[in-house]
C-alpha cells in the first residue's frame, strides 16, 4: 500500500435484512470487483462468504510461496475463495524484495539474481497454477529505496536506471520468465502484472527496456475529494493517470483503491485534521464522497482499459500505526462491522445490500444505480 496512504462508530447492521441487489449494472459488470486480503484472514471460509454475498469477485493475496507452512495456508484460502467462484491475484516476492535479506545487493552479479529468482519462483507457480492465473512481480517498487533517481518525477526510463533499479530488472527478469515458462509448459493463459503507483510510469518503461515480461499492468492510487478526475488530472500527465497507462496497451488493473483522506493527519499530512475513521465526522465524510467520485469517474471514462478495481483493503488492521491501521472496508477481521465504504464498494460491484444499508447511501447521495425504492 502506498505510503501516503480504532475507535467509535461502527455501522454493525444485521446481515439478516438483506433483500437488495443491484439490477442496474451495465457498466460495472465489465470491471472485476474486489479487495486486498494478504493471506486470507484466520477464517477464510467467512472471508469466502463475506465476498461472495458483496459480489467483490476478486482477491490480490501476498504469495511467499517458498515457506511450506504459508504455502498450505494459502492454498486453503484459495480453496475456500475458489469455491464461492472468486479469483484471486498473487504478489510474488524474493530475497530481493524491500525489507528482505538482498534487497540492498546492488553488487550482485544479475546473472546469478536473475536464475536465483527464476529457481525460487518457478515451483512457485507450478504449485499454484491450477487456482490463479494472475501473477504480480513483486509489491510497489516505485517506492523502493534509491530505486528512482533523486529529485526525478518518474515519468521517464531513466528515472530508474539505477542500482536498485537494474538490481530489480534482474529480479523480475527472472520472476517474469519463470511465470512463462510454466504458461507455456503448462497451456494454461496465465498473466504476468508489473505494478507502478502514482506517476511512475517510467518505471514500466524501463523494465519493458529491460526484458522485463508483462502482460497487465497494477496501479495503485489513493485520491483525494478535491483531485481532478482521473482522466484529467495534468499533475500525472496528459489523460491524467488512466490516459498515462493507457500509452502502454495493456489491460489495467487498480489494484490498491481508497480515498487519500485516510492519510489526512498521519505521517505524511501531519498538518491536515485527523481522519477520525468514524462515520458522520467531517474528514471520513470527504472520503466517501471522494471513493464515490473517483468510481464513477472510473466507469465512466473511455481512456483506458481498467478491468479491475480492487480495494485495500477488507479490514481494518488495529496493530499498525496510522494510517495503516484504518484502510479496512470492515471495522474488524470477523466481518461483523461493516463501513460505509464497504457498502459503496457493494453497489458498484452489484452485491448485496439491506435497504437499511442502501438509505445509508440514499442520505450521503453516493453509490451506482443505487435507488430509494420498495423490496428490489
Amino acid at each position: 500500500m502506498i505510503l501516503q496512504k480504532v475507535r467509535g462508530y461502527c455501522m454493525a447492521m444485521t446481515m439478516a435484512g438483506l433483500v437488495f441487489s443491484s439490477s442496474l449494472h451495465s457498466a460495472a459488470n465489465a470491471i472485476q470487483w474486489g479487495v486486498n486480503i494478504h493471506s486470507g484472514g484466520s477464517d477464510p471460509k467467512n472471508v469466502a462468504e463475506k465476498l461472495a454475498e458483496r459480489n467483490l469477485k476478486c482477491v490480490r493475496m501476498d504469495l511467499w510461496g517458498s515457506d511450506p507452512k504459508y504455502l498450505a495456508k494459502f492454498k486453503n484460502a484459495a480453496a475456500e475463495l475458489n469455491a464461492k467462484g472468486i479469483k484471486i491475484e498473487a504478489v510474488l516476492f524474493s530475497k530481493f524484495s524491500a525489507g528482505q535479506s538482498r534487497h540492498q545487493d546492488y553488487n550482485a552479479d544479475f546473472a546469478e539474481v536473475e536464475k536465483s529468482v527464476y529457481d525460487s519462483i518457478k515451483p512457485q507457480i507450478e504449485n499454484t497454477k491450477d487456482i490463479m492465473l494472475d501473477y504480480e512481480l513483486q509489491n510497489e517498487m516505485s517506492l523502493y529505496k534509491g530505486i528512482k533517481v533523486a529529485g526525478s518525477s518518474g515519468q521517464n526510463a531513466n528515472d530508474y536506471d539505477t542500482p536498485a533499479g537494474r538490481l530489480q530488472a534482474a529480479v523480475l527478469r527472472g520472476m517474469s520468465k519463470a511465470i512463462d515458462d510454466v504458461r507455456k509448459s503448462s497451456g494454461l493463459p496465465l498473466r504476468i502484472i508489473l505494478g507502478t503507483t502514482d506517476r511512475s510510469f517510467g518505471l514500466l518503461t524501463f523494465m519493458q527496456e529491460q526484458g522485463v515480461l508483462f502482460d497487465v499492468i497494477g496501479y495503485h492510487i489513493y485520491p483525494w475529494e478535491q483531485h481532478k478526475p482521473l482522466d484529467v488530472d495534468p499533475w500525472f500527465g496528459s489523460g491524467g493517470p488512466l490516459g498515462q497507462l493507457a500509452l502502454f496497451n495493456k489491460p489495467i488493473r487498480i489494484n490498491e483503491f481508497n480515498t487519500g483522506e485516510i492519510y489526512s493527519g498521519g505521517p505524511a499530512y501531519p498538518t491536515k485534521p485527523d481522519y477520525e475513521n468514524r462515520a458522520d465526522e467531517s474528514v471520513t465524510e470527504a472520503g466517501f464522497r471522494s471513493l464515490d467520485k473517483h468510481l464513477k469517474e472510473i466507469m465512466n471514462q473511455t481512456a483506458a482499459n481498467v478491468e479491475a478495481v480492487i480495494f485495500y483493503e477488507l479490514w481494518d488492521e488495529a496493530r499498525k500505526a496510522v494510517p495503516e491501521n484504518r484502510f479496512g472496508l470492515y471495522f474488524d477481521e470477523d466481518l461483523q462491522k461493516p463501513k460505509i465504504s464497504l457498502l459503496l464498494a457493494t453497489s458498484f460491484a452489484g452485491g448485496t445490500l439491506s435497504l437499511a444499508e442502501k438509505d445509508e447511501l440514499i442520505k450521503r447521495g453516493i453509490g451506482w444505480n443505487v435507488v430509494k425504492s420498495g423490496n428490489e
